[in-house]
Formats: structure tokens, sequence, C-alpha cells
């Protein structure tokens, strides 16, 4: 089978009208003038011709089967009853002719599609699209890495010059400054088109300047917190066991007399210090003193209803 364009005017100067050829086969059929070739050709919606199937269509009567059931029944089945032995057995003569055997068989097809790529060019040309894939990830990772360090900058000279002003040091501001301009200015020259490791480490190393500064900021809220936590847990835990026998109210006062005094001597020192200097006294270590109170202390509410 050959399958071509039917107007070769409507094709490109110098294209072939010839599309594919397909040889069915080899088949062997026993009656030829009963046999019959059934070919499915498809066209797809890009315009692809392609033969779907073939296959051996064999109408040839089931002899085996017509005479089975013709000895079966022959006894009851005399001149002038055939009407009878059919209605007997529920068979009409529509249904007796489809007593018909027909057999298919799939026939093998082998087609030559012309301008088309061999298996190895195929896979050759799928592993370069797995290549360039990648590449392309590769330069959107790069990309995405370039622009983050670009956001940083923009983002920690800001904060240096406000939200972060009070928590470095004059020094600290002017090699942060000075990192953050050359990093600006080489972004935009020499590293303009640089690997995404080369732009990771730039990142690395000003967040390495700046983290420091983010942490006292970020600190002094979050130490704030955890004080006001602790004393409203010391306010509460004196106020939960005035009822209490004197032995156990004394324990509990004793242990958040401790804890006060240990915050009040602490905060003392940290408030001696600028905001730009590291603390000496973090949130995580007022958040541990808590939690000592109230294993110490337990539940004095609820062991004694009050």
């Amino acid at each position: 089978m050959e399958a071509f364009y039917a107007n070769h005017k409507e094709l490109p100067s110098g294209v072939s009208t010839r599309i594919s050829s397909s040889k069915i086969g080899p088949f062997r059929v026993s009656h030829v003038e009963k046999s019959r070739i059934k070919i499915k050709v498809q066209l797809d919606l890009h315009g692809i011709v392609s033969i779907v199937s073939a296959s051996l269509v064999d109408d040839q009567v089931d002899d085996a089967t017509v005479k089975n059931s013709a000895d079966t029944h022959s006894e009851n089945v005399g001149p002038g009853n055939h009407e009878s032995f059919s209605k007997a057995n529920g068979t009409t003569g529509h249904e007796m002719r489809r007593l018909k055997a027909i057999r298919r068989q799939d026939i093998f097809i082998a087609e030559d599609i012309y301008g088309g790529m061999t298996q190895g060019e195929l896979s050759q040309a799928q592993e370069k699209e797995l290549q360039l894939a990648q590449q392309d990830l590769k330069v959107e990772r790069t990309k995405e890495k370039k622009n983050a360090l670009e956001a940083y900058v923009y983002e920690s000279r800001n904060k240096l010059l406000n939200t972060y002003r009070s928590f470095a040091t004059d020094s600290e501001k002017e090699g942060i400054s000075s990192n953050l301009l050359q990093t600006e200015e080489w972004l935009y020259d020499d590293g303009d088109d640089e690997s995404e490791n080369v732009y990771t480490k730039k990142l690395d190393d000003l967040k390495k300047m700046v983290d420091p500064i983010e942490i006292r900021y970020k600190e002094e809220e979050a130490r704030a917190v955890a004080t006001r936590e602790l004393l409203n847990c010391i306010v509460e835990y004196r106020m939960a066991v005035a009822s209490l026998p004197s032995s156990e109210r004394d324990a509990v006062i004793a242990e958040c007399n401790k804890a006060e005094q240990w915050l009040r001597e602490k905060s003392h020192h940290q408030d001696s210090l600028p905001k730009n200097a590291d603390p000496i006294l973090w949130s995580g270590e007022i958040k541990r003193k808590s939690e000592h109170l109230m294993r110490m202390s337990g539940n004095p509410c609820s062991r004694w209803n009050i």
C-alpha cells in the first residue's frame, strides 16, 4: 500500500508526494473467494497517516458445526417439519445462517515512512532532548540564584539603613555596605553570566556578615516575649499556692523567687549593653527557666483544686 498526497501543487517545491509505503503480510488463505483483508487506516489531528491494523477475515462456513447440528437432530427432522425443528430448537432461519464461522487473523505490517527517522536516529533525538531539558533546568536554577543574590543585596542595604541600623556597629555597617556595593557591581559586570555555585557562594558570604545583626534584631523581640511569659508564670504560681500547706507553699515561692532574681540580674546586664552587641541573655535561656519552674513547682492548682 502506498500513501501519497493527491495534489502535488499544495506542497512546497521539491517535496515528494510520497508519504509512506506499507507491506502487509505474508498470509495464507484457503478459499480466496471467501476471504478478504480488512485494513484500518488512521489520519490523526496532526495530519499523520498510519495503518492501525490489518486482519484476514475468512467467511468460510464451519462445516463441522453444521454437520454436528444436523446429526444431532436428524431423527426429529422429516419431510415438511423443518419449521417445527427450527421452532422446537429456538432457532430461526436468520440464526441458522449465523452458523458461518468468521475467522480473523492479524497480519504483520511493515511500514516505511518516507523522510522519517530510523530507530537509532529517534533514540539519539530523544537523548538530545533530555540533555536540552536538563540544560534548561540548570539555566533556570542559575537564574533563580542570581535573582536571589540581587534581591538580597537590595534588601540588606535597605534594612541596614532602617531596621538593623541600631543593631550594627559602625565597622559592621561599613564592611557590609562595601561588600553589598561590590557584589552589585559584580552582578552587572563579570557576574552577569556565572554558574549556580558561584552565585550561591556569594550569597552565603553575604549572609555570614548580615546574619549576626539580624539575630540581634530578632532576639530583642523574642527576649521581651520570653521575659513576659516567665514573669506571668511566677505571678500565677504565687497566687495559686496561697492556700496550700506552708511547706509546699514555701517551696514553690522559693523557686519563683530564684527565677525572678535570676531574670532581674540577667536583664540588668543585658540592658547595660548596646543593641549592636551580641546578647548575653538569650530568649532560649528564659524559656528553659520557665520550663524548669514548671517542673519544680508542678501544678498546684490541679493537685489542690484551687
